[in-house]
């Protein structure tokens, strides 16, 4: 059966604008929040309590919308073929391709489509100015480490600690099980939300997978 094309199949050029090989370029589109965050904060006289759990609060919320993004607006089916076309050219096409490297993070266009939708409910549930700075600042920080963790990901094979723990996690919903395990950086909401499957403890990544991580794609390349 013939593939369904998306975006980046017909407009490669476009690819720049929405995604990102790596999180290093991301860093000049989030530094902005971040000094407006903490200068929302340095103005406000609320506690410094506050301000670390209205952070903390932040932290959840990205994490939350890690999840939420991954599996509803990911791997829901679309209503039409203009959102297939357009957002499948992000994580359906990841997908299909683990080994074009040019998607692996968000471009600067697809961050400042989303911030604002992200924000508003921030905006809209806090009053205090520092609440919203903090909360804005554990988002977007979390956001950034986010980022990093997928590329990491897919850049090497990781054999201990926290990296091989989600590795094992999220390879084994490309490879095992793309109705389970949205998490990319812990399982926290999987288990919450009912799709968490322990059986990628036992994860073996596969030949085909290990060839497309950034780092192996090097040495075939040298080697040619």
């Amino acid at each position: 059966m013939k593939q369904k094309p998306f975006m980046i199949d017909d407009y490669p050029k476009l690819v720049k604008f929405f995604a990102s090989s790596n999180p290093v370029h991301l860093l000049l589109f989030v530094l902005p929040l971040w000094v407006l965050s903490f200068y929302l904060m340095s103005g406000s006289s609320t506690s410094g309590l506050t301000l670390v759990l209205s952070f903390l609060g932040g932290v959840l919320y990205w994490s939350f919308l890690e999840y939420a993004i991954h599996r509803w607006l990911y791997h829901s089916k679309y209503p039409t073929r203009a959102l297939h076309y357009f957002l499948g050219s992000f994580h359906l096409y990841h997908h299909r391709n683990m080994g074009d490297h040019r998607v692996l993070t968000a471009g600067f266009l697809m961050i400042y489509l989303m911030t604002p939708l992200v924000l508003s409910p921030l905006l809209y549930f806090t009053q205090d100015p520092g609440v919203f700075g903090a909360a804005t600042l554990g988002l977007t920080a979390f956001y950034y480490f986010y980022e990093w963790i997928h590329y990491t990901l897919h850049y090497k094979v990781h054999q201990s600690g926290y990296l091989n723990y989600i590795q094992k996690y999220h390879l084994h919903h490309h490879d095992r099980a793309p109705r389970k395990n949205f998490g990319n950086t812990s399982h926290l909401w999987d288990v919450v939300l009912g799709t968490y499957d322990p059986s990628y403890a036992d994860y073996q990544m596969p030949l085909s997978t290990r060839d497309t991580l950034i780092t192996l794609k090097l040495v075939l390349a040298d080697e040619t």
